[in-house]
């Protein structure tokens, strides 16, 4: 087994090529490794990647049930190019259905912090969830996304249950920008989200999540200001949900 330590990290840090460094990740550590993508440009070029460097890789999304038709729909185009299963993780049911009988289906609307125990219950919990069978998160953090991104590092050792046992978080691409994204979606027919595509009278859809959570973005605003943008007038509000 693999110590999750610095030295872990001084090895690895030492790989400056994305896909020599998510292929040298699955090589070493197999279905102990994996990467979460919300179906977004950072997590469909690393499963790219990670097959043209020569593995399988392990895949999971959070399936909220809330989910944009299209994001299944890529989902769907992902496992059929690659010939790998997007592992679908969702929310207790059961928790669910109490929190909806409490406080309502559309609960987030009422204050963030009902929009926080909703993200907890429907994103954080299932998350928490799939790092149980993991040691290697490979997640889609760049630094060009938000002001509360903008220092995220490529490698970082988090404590994970009540043991806190480390894993190893690792965004690949945490330097890569929006343009060579695309460009390298471009280049080698990566499949992408149909609404990232989407433009109407300058406003497109930046930041993907859960269908009303979830709006297009003006030419002017910032990435995340179609998230939860009802809480657009909060001070200090990095718009996160929980999982990072």
């Amino acid at each position: 087994m693999i110590t999750i330590d610095q030295q872990l990290v001084a090895n690895l840090e030492k790989i400056d090529d994305a896909g020599t460094l998510i292929g040298e990740i699955f090589r070493q550590f197999g279905n102990r490794a994996a990467i979460g993508t919300s179906g977004q440009l950072t997590g469909v070029v690393m499963v790219d990647l990670a097959v043209r460097s020569g593995v399988k890789p392990r895949v999971f999304t959070i399936d909220t049930l809330r989910l944009f038709p299209e994001t299944y729909q890529l989902f769907g185009e992902i496992e059929k190019k690659y010939g790998l299963k997007v592992e679908k993780i969702g929310p207790d049911r059961k928790k669910l259905d109490a929190m909806v009988k409490e406080h309502g289906e559309h609960l987030f609307f009422d204050s963030k912090q009902k929009q926080e125990l909703c993200c907890n219950l429907r994103k954080v919990e299932p998350n928490e969830r799939a790092l149980d069978t993991l040691d290697v998160w490979l997640t889609g953090l760049r630094t060009d996304q938000s002001k509360g991104r903008a220092k995220t590092s490529r490698f970082e050792i988090i404590p994970h249950g009540s043991n806190k046992r480390p894993i190893l978080k690792v965004a690949p691409l945490a330097d890569w920008k929006e343009k060579q994204l695309r460009d390298y979606c471009a280049e080698h027919q990566v499949p992408v989200h149909k609404l990232l595509n989407w433009n109407q009278d300058g406003w497109y859809y930046e930041s993907l999540g859960c269908v009303i959570c979830t709006t297009p973005i003006g030419p002017d605003e910032p990435r995340r200001a179609g998230r939860w943008r009802w809480f657009n007038a909060l001070e200090n509000d990095d718009k996160e949900c929980g999982i990072h």
